[in-house]
């Protein structure tokens, strides 16, 4: 195999290759740790496989990054930059999900008030709503996925909701940093919407906070997942794992949520610090992917992440937050 790369001072990349397979519908994964799949990144986006000294030094000088090329969904403004969704397949095999968010989205955040004031409930009766005691979620972004991954089959994701919380949340002394919420929901937005504002807990309609409390057959959540009792509106119940460092005398920095509705797991989760986000940024934190505790059974065939990760690309200026690693599970 002979390749020459030529980047010019412009940083605009050129690739010259015999005999460079790219990925298809059918494309088999690189083995034996000597290639890799490329995003090579110039004029156009072309997903390629190539020796992973090429693609590190891709990734160093080009905007090009690793995997196959990205499908991507909807972009929304944050702080001074945007965050979008996006996908990564080989063939039907999902390699990831997540949302990039560029450098400048991390400066210009609001603050206060500690909720952008759509979720609300006048608790009191004053004929007002006050912004730290009743509303709730943060600011939120919904983003749509790219039309493959919505049409794919055995992918159960259906769209993804960031929140970010500039003053965190409950519980108290645990999750009340600056962060942001990432969900990657399985189930249709029309069931996240219908979960109303009221009076009980997390400012939820009482009848719909009986329906959160309503949780999934224990198979079908890991066994140190506990009921947070923090069912909030247009979102669902979050369960938090008690094992977890923030929970055993160690800072929060990020960890794993799972999010359930009536019965089903709705949402993945993964939380993390805006100290940790701005930790890759600046070099503090390195890149990395973190594995997480998975259920016994599933409630839908699909192919499902066993880890998340969170990166920092300097050439494009970027982090990502995504799952990855899928396995194939079938609904038992």
């Amino acid at each position: 195999m002979k390749i020459r790369l030529l980047v010019a001072s412009a940083g605009v990349l050129a690739l010259a290759a015999s005999g460079v397979a790219t990925a298809s519908a059918d494309a088999p994964e690189a083995s034996g740790g000597a290639l890799e799949w490329v995003c090579a990144v110039g004029e156009r986006e072309q997903t390629l496989l190539l020796p992973e000294q090429a693609v590190d030094r891709l990734i160093a000088e080009t905007p090009s990054y690793r995997g196959p090329c990205a499908e991507y969904g909807e972009s929304a403004p944050l702080g001074d930059g945007r965050i979008t969704a996006y996908t990564q397949f080989l063939g039907a095999r999902p390699v990831s999900i997540g949302v990039r968010m560029t450098d400048a989205s991390f400066s210009g955040l609001p603050h206060d008030p500690p909720t952008d004031g759509t979720l609300c409930f006048d608790k009191n009766g004053d004929g007002s709503t006050d912004p730290v005691e009743e509303c709730s979620g943060g600011y939120g972004q919904k983003l749509e996925l790219g039309e493959r991954a919505q049409q794919q089959p055995d992918f159960p994701f259906t769209y993804v909701l960031e929140n970010w919380n500039p003053h965190g949340h409950i519980p108290l002394g645990f999750y009340d940093q600056p962060h942001y919420d990432v969900h990657f929901y399985l189930n249709d937005e029309a069931e996240r919407l219908a979960i109303r504002t009221g009076p009980c807990p997390q400012l939820v309609h009482c009848d719909d906070y009986a329906l959160g409390k309503r949780l999934p057959d224990s198979r079908y959540v890991p066994a140190d997942f506990s009921d947070a009792d923090a069912i909030e509106p247009a979102m669902g119940n979050h369960l938090v794992d008690k094992t977890a460092p923030e929970f055993n005398g160690q800072p929060f920095r990020h960890t794993w949520i799972y999010g359930t509705w009536n019965r089903e797991v709705t949402y993945f989760e993964p939380m993390i610090t805006a100290e940790w986000l701005d930790g890759l940024r600046t070099g503090a934190v390195d890149d990395g992917c973190h594995p997480f505790k998975l259920p016994e059974a599933w409630q839908e065939t699909g192919w499902y992440p066993t880890v998340y990760c969170t990166r920092h690309s300097d050439t494009r200026g970027e982090v990502s937050v995504s799952l990855e690693e899928f396995v194939h599970r079938n609904a038992s």
